[in-house]
């Protein structure tokens, strides 16, 4: 840490802005335009900044500009204990964060394996060896194939410069470079084994000599000073191996023949020395890390690793430490990156043309990817905390962290600061003041009672009381905060004139005794808002429309009638048009397509103008929306009318009305709107699986209370989240309109266009379905309502003698029999038995079994059985159903629950290929799984009106 002899805040704030300065003077132009730049001082002698780029590519910037100068402010390096605990580098900044050492800014520093955790390269702290690095080759493509670090130097100043480890022993006479520490022994190479290993993990081919007893202790392992010990086991070439390293000592091992004679004289006893430089430039330091690659050097583009390699070219989140050519000015920099549209990384070029643009004269990279991470004390804030986005979502745990310190004492309070609303004044208006927090002369936070800060207006244009300004005459001035010996200013402009009055809404279409708030603007300088106090806006109205609160709160007379809302202040006046009790407003007709367009999700959708008899309720078309929910994608499935550009609805509307052609098909009816903040609210025309009916109904919207307004309508859209029911089909819209009502009565529909009954069983071409067909356990809202009804009016499907339908039991093989004989009206032949031994003539559905059996569409089961009353499967109703109604087809569609194999597997691809079923959500079909009477319902409807459609 540096310490410099105190000076005045005066002294370190014009320092900082004189450096500060020759920062902000370069030009930010290697990430392209600068979108936004907002810097500020957060400590005597720390600036952050955080800045937005889009040059192409979006960059996020968050920068910590440190003078090293001043007293107060040290850049540390924090080191986790032990080497593999590693932590946030947000929660390692607030470990370390307490009075004398207030973190103000922190963000990761050096490599580490993410495996094992321990730091991949060189670091020392305070002239002791904290880790020497992965030993092994290098190459090239490594972003820390060089030996470059940086580090805090003897005299206080930061350094980027390469190291050079060398370990010298004094052993049998000779004088020795070590090649390596721990690793793995190569070839002819003479190493030094220490703990943390256990043992050198050698073979026998080399010469291990033991040493003990070294002083001073191993673990201390001081650069620039030599430790002594004494050989204690010698292990000659081809003898063993894997020496044990004593715990206060450590091995020399060397390998091969050649080593073997160059150390045939070192005996037992023999005193060694060892001695341990970095080089010059690193002895004594304060920290020294090892990181890569270099990125500037010399104020030039220097990247120390091959940039062809993918770390290099690619763009990532990076991070980076830099110094200026006197070592007195640090910036620890992060680009966030892997995040569209907000911020997409920098490759390594990239990030050091943007160094050297905001002045490094050296730099290099930081661990980044997913570890980059930056956290900063704001100012006014007591803690610091993240301030960047992580490409993850989250903070990655981190090894080693830069730590910049203000070593400031807390003390009196000498800043306040207060914010009021942002705009001029109207003369007459309070203003509630805001406290938001004291700094004393070094930025820290310090408490203070808002009830003990007293205000003073400077400029005649108001007064105080407490924290309320009064605005008075007009004029410009400022609003003066106090406490003790701390101060703080709020500038204020008075005005006592208006321009113009703006009323939101800017009409009203409402129903009799409903109400609605309104609210008035003031404009300024022809267009500038400005604050007023909103009970100086006189309100009234004109004509017979109803009554205004004095807040602007209108209540709708009871009777139909027109006027205007009037808003007034002195003379200036602004109304808008009023309407009460009108009758619903039509917002499209769908006589044009020229306002619509298909949209989809997980499914097809496309829309058409539609004429003809049966397909308009009201003119002369209509629109029809296609769906197909039959493709490959999972999940729900959606097909939208989308209003090519959305369409006003006027006033504020209690339900949105329209007439729906339907398909029976049970899926879910609904609509978006968007309010006046742009804000998107969906509405529904029906519940979930409640679009059941055919040929034509009108259905309600409600709208939701308290939208902002104006209120547009975006789109209409069918959807269904349920995988059985995902079809193909079309529905129709007609007379879309905004209804000021509840429960307003439907519009008269054109002659002899088939109304729905309002029952979910409006008419429709093909079978029409009957309205008494109804069972007391299942109604028009049900999934597979219309399916039930469609095979009742055919006959085919009874319910049971209590009227219930029972739609979730389990069909019978019996039921299908009778199902089946029924819809192809099939008889038995008297003159053969039946082949099954368990089905007596007694037996409800004895000749139904007998005649589907001898037209080969249900066979019986081993022993001679047809197990009348047990359940159907689904794989025996896909086989059924496939042999009943001659089905074909094929499709690359399978089920993770049907191989090949399966003895129902072509049969269950054939109902896929014709979409008679799609399996369930998870991919499977559940071939074992019992049908209930609603499936089976659903399928056979299917299947029939697939065939009918074929003929």
């Amino acid at each position: 840490m540096i310490r410099m002899k105190r000076t005045k805040i005066t002294t370190i704030l014009l320092t900082f802005l004189l450096v500060f300065q020759s920062f902000g003077a370069s030009a930010f132009a290697s990430f392209g335009t600068l979108l936004s730049d907002v810097s500020t001082q957060v400590s005597p002698g720390v600036t952050y900044t955080k800045q937005q780029y889009n040059g192409g590519y979006h960059r996020a910037v968050n920068l910590l500009n440190i003078n090293l100068n001043d007293p107060y402010t040290a850049l540390e390096v924090s080191l986790p204990e032990p080497l593999t605990a590693v932590s946030t580098v947000s929660n390692r900044a607030l470990q370390n964060h307490y009075e004398g050492h207030f973190v103000i800014g922190a963000a990761n520093a050096g490599f580490f394996d993410m495996a094992g955790k321990m730091p991949v390269n060189l670091i020392a702290k305070d002239n002791k060896l904290i880790n020497i690095g992965i030993s092994g080759t290098k190459t090239a493509k490594s972003p820390t194939n060089e030996p470059i670090a940086f580090g805090i130097n003897r005299n206080g100043k930061a350094v980027i410069d390469r190291y050079k480890i060398e370990m010298i022993t004094t052993i049998g006479g000779q004088t020795l470079n070590l090649d390596k520490f721990n690793g793995t022994r190569g070839e002819k190479a003479i190493h030094l084994y220490q703990s943390p290993k256990q043992t050198t993990g050698t073979n026998e081919w080399g010469t291990e000599i033991i040493i003990s007893d070294v002083t001073p202790s191993p673990s201390s392992q001081i650069i620039g000073q030599t430790m002594t010990g004494t050989v204690s086991k010698v292990t000659r070439f081809g003898e063993g191996g894997n020496a044990a390293i004593p715990s206060n000592g450590f091995v020399i091992s060397a390998h091969g023949q050649e080593w073997s004679e160059k150390l045939k004289n070192v005996q037992v006893g023999d005193m060694v020395d060892l001695s341990l430089s970095l080089g010059d430039v690193w002895q004594d330091a304060q920290y020294v890390i090892g990181t890569g690659p270099q990125l500037v050097k010399n104020g030039q583009v220097s990247i120390s690793m091959d940039e062809n390699d993918s770390f290099a070219k690619s763009r990532h989140p990076r991070t980076a430490i830099t110094t200026n050519q006197a070592g007195d000015q640090v910036y620890l920099v992060t680009v966030d990156g892997r995040q569209n549209g907000y911020s997409n990384g920098a490759t390594l070029r990239e990030f050091a043309n943007y160094l050297i643009s905001i002045g490094a004269y050296n730099a290099i990279n930081l661990d980044g990817g997913g570890s980059t991470a930056i956290a900063v004390r704001e100012l006014g804030t007591a803690q610091p905390k993240l301030v960047n986005s992580p490409s993850e979502g989250v903070e990655r745990k981190v090894s080693s962290v830069f730590q910049v310190i203000s070593t400031a004492p807390t003390s009196d309070p000498k800043t306040l600061k207060l914010t009021k609303p942002d705009g001029k004044i109207l003369k007459g208006t309070k203003v509630q003041l805001a406290y938001k927090y004291a700094l004393d002369q070094y930025m820290n936070l310090v408490q203070v009672n808002a009830n003990d800060i007293t205000l003073s207006v400077d400029g005649n244009v108001g007064s105080t009381s407490g924290l309320t300004f009064t605005a008075e005459n007009a004029g410009s001035g400022k609003i003066i905060a106090s406490y003790n010996d701390a101060t703080g200013e709020v500038p204020v402009t008075v005005v006592d004139k208006l321009d113009k009055i703006e009323i939101q809404p800017k009409s009203v279409v409402i129903g009799t005794n409903e109400s609605i708030q309104l609210s008035a603007n003031a404009i300024y300088n022809g267009g500038e808002p400005i604050i007023f106090d909103k009970s100086v806006i006189k309100w009234s109205v004109d004509g017979n429309i109803g009554t205004i609160t004095p807040d602007g709160k209108f209540i709708a007379g009871q009777e139909k009638a027109a006027g205007n809302i009037i808003a007034q202040f002195e003379n200036v006046t602004a109304s808008i048009p009023v309407k009460v009790g009108v009758d619903p407003v039509m917002v499209d007709g769908f006589e044009s397509l020229a306002k619509w367009s298909a949209d989809q999700a997980k499914a097809k959708a496309a829309v058409e103008l539609a004429s003809g008899s049966g397909n308009v309720q009201e003119g002369k078309n209509s629109l029809k929306l296609s769906y197909d929910f039959t493709t490959a994608e999972e999940g729900i499935k959606v097909a939208y009318a989308a209003a090519k550009t959305p369409i006003d609805l006027k006033g504020y509307p209690k339900e949105l009305g329209l007439w729906v052609k339907g398909d029976g098909a049970g899926h879910w009816l609904r609509a978006n709107i968007t309010d006046g903040t742009g804000k998107q609210h969906t509405i529904n025309f029906t519940e979930e699986h409640g679009l059941t009916w055919t040929g034509w109904k009108y259905v309600r919207a409600g709208v939701p209370a308290n939208l902002t307004l104006p209120l547009k309508f975006d789109r209409i859209y069918v959807a269904e989240a349920v995988k059985e029911k995902q079809n193909k089909g079309a529905i129709y819209f007609d007379g879309l309109q905004s209804a000021y009502v509840n429960n307003h009565p439907a519009p008269q529909a054109n002659p002899n266009e088939g109304a729905g009954n309002g029952n979910g069983n409006g008419t429709g071409s093909g079978q029409v379905p009957d309205p008494n067909v109804s069972f007391k356990d299942i109604t028009n809202k049900y999934w597979a309502y219309q399916s039930v009804v469609f095979l009742s009016n055919r006959g085919i499907i009874k319910g049971y003698e209590d009227n219930t339908f029972r739609p979730n039991a389990e069909i019978t093989r019996a039921m299908a029999a009778a199902m089946i004989a029924r819809e192809f009206k099939l008889t038995d032949s008297k003159d053969k038995a039946l082949p099954f031994n368990d089905v007596k003539n007694t037996h409800y559905a004895y000749t139904a079994i007998k005649a589907v059996s001898e037209a080969g569409i249900i066979n019986g089961q081993p022993g001679g059985k047809f197990a009348p009353d047990a359940p159907l499967t689904r794989a025996e109703m896909a086989v059924i159903l496939n042999r009943a109604y001659k089905l074909e087809g094929e499709t690359t569609k399978t089920f993770t629950d049907v191989k090949a194999s399966h003895w129902a597997a072509k049969d269950i691809a054939i109902l896929a290929a014709n979409n008679v079923t799609g399996g369930y959500e998870d991919g499977s079909f559940k071939p074992s799984k019992p049908t209930t009477r609603a499936e089976f319902s659903s399928f056979m409807e299917r299947v029939i009106k697939m065939n009918t459609n074929k003929e």
